[in-house]
């Protein structure tokens, strides 16, 4: 091989090792502007009540690449479906983290905001309460209501609670076979309990008291529709799952989310259950957005947790909530009378008043306590 060629082979070498150590030092700018302290990922714990996991699965990684797309800055919603109240009680013990905390019922939030001042009073004299006052918002919202079977609704013509307690303490009270979650653990229980005391002291929930829950007329009438319960399980898509798959004559009467009516019907393809809106009132199931006032939060992930409210709050994605039998809060989006529709043992448009879920935080504390002094 002749000198002349082992020098043009000598200098494609040098050329080639330079290339790519520019690509290389370019590529590794490119990365440390992601993974550097300037551009680091943005990470958010969002922990939420397990009922609207499908629609968060679906539309959070919309989020996080639109975000993207407009800031350059990359974020990560680290997503965590959990019972709310397990989340609650996880939260006071340290055990998560959450920058939101979105459990299925604002009912939780003065609850979870004495127990923190509990457990931190130096911070709360600080900083303020773990959810300030107006601080949060309703992201979608679903009735708690009595679900039947369409053939039974037909004979016992069920108005509410106080109808489906008369039949329960009747000659024909066998006939019932009610159930709801367990309050201790699940958002639909602990507000079949709130309920129930609505109905047996006719009053709405912020007036009601502790006297109120130790009343003996009180626990006896909550006792009678107690005493024809026959399952107490954690998850609300469970029960109904369990009563449709068992049928009527295992449990045919429970209290439940309007919208696991839609779902369990539309995947019967056909009018099996019915929802009846209580005529004591409707409480809401209204799944609080709430960016926690909290010492681990900082400031880059309050704002992506707000922007992921806003987000989630947009009419188009309010609309996709619907496909999974949601309500939309946002006003600007037309309920899809398709989905609410008797065809699906429902209604657009509730029936009865609905009821602030805005309980003092000592009944709040005190109905799981409640239950378990009424239940069989």
């Amino acid at each position: 091989m002749s000198v002349r060629r082992r020098r043009g082979q000598l200098r494609s070498i040098i050329v080639g090792l330079l290339l790519g150590l520019a690509l290389g030092l370019l590529l590794g700018y490119e990365l440390g502007k992601l993974v550097g302290p300037a551009g680091a990922v943005i990470e958010i714990l969002f922990v939420y009540g397990s009922e609207k996991q499908s629609w968060v699965e679906a539309v959070v990684p919309v989020f996080e690449r639109e975000y993207y797309e407009r800031t350059g800055v990359r974020v990560r919603v680290e997503c965590v479906p959990l019972g709310s109240g397990k989340s609650m009680y996880q939260i006071m013990l340290d055990q998560i983290k959450p920058v939101v905390w979105s459990p299925a019922c604002s009912i939780w939030i003065p609850l979870a905001n004495m127990l923190w001042e509990k457990e931190h009073p130096d911070l709360v004299a600080e900083r303020g309460p773990l959810v300030p006052p107006g601080s949060w918002h309703a992201l979608v919202s679903s009735p708690l209501v009595v679900v039947t079977w369409a053939s039974l609704q037909e004979e016992w013509g069920l108005e509410g609670l106080r109808d489906l307690h008369d039949l329960a303490v009747s000659e024909r009270g066998w006939e019932v076979k009610f159930a709801h979650t367990d309050p201790s653990f699940s958002n639909s229980g602990l507000m079949s309990i709130l309920l129930e005391l609505v109905a047996a002291t006719g009053k709405e929930p912020p007036e009601l008291t502790l006297e109120d829950m130790q009343d003996p007329g009180v626990k006896n009438w909550i006792r009678e529709l107690e005493a024809r319960a026959v399952a107490y399980p954690e998850s609300t898509s469970w029960l109904v799952g369990e009563m449709v798959s068992s049928g009527p004559g295992k449990m045919n009467v429970v209290l439940a989310y309007e919208n696991l009516v839609i779902f369990e019907n539309m995947e019967a393809g056909e009018r099996k259950l019915v929802a009846v809106y209580p005529e004591e009132g409707i409480l809401l199931s209204d799944h609080p957005f709430c960016v926690l006032n909290a010492p681990w939060v900082s400031e880059r992930q309050r704002e992506v947790a707000e922007a992921l409210m806003r987000f989630l709050l947009r009419a188009d994605i309010q609309a996709e909530a619907m496909r999974y039998g949601f309500r939309p809060v946002n006003e600007t989006v037309e309920l899809d009378t398709s989905i609410f529709s008797p065809r699906w043992g429902v209604l657009a448009e509730l029936p009865h008043e609905v009821l602030s879920t805005e309980a003092r935080g000592e009944v709040v504390l005190f109905l799981p306590d409640l239950w378990l002094a009424c239940r069989p």
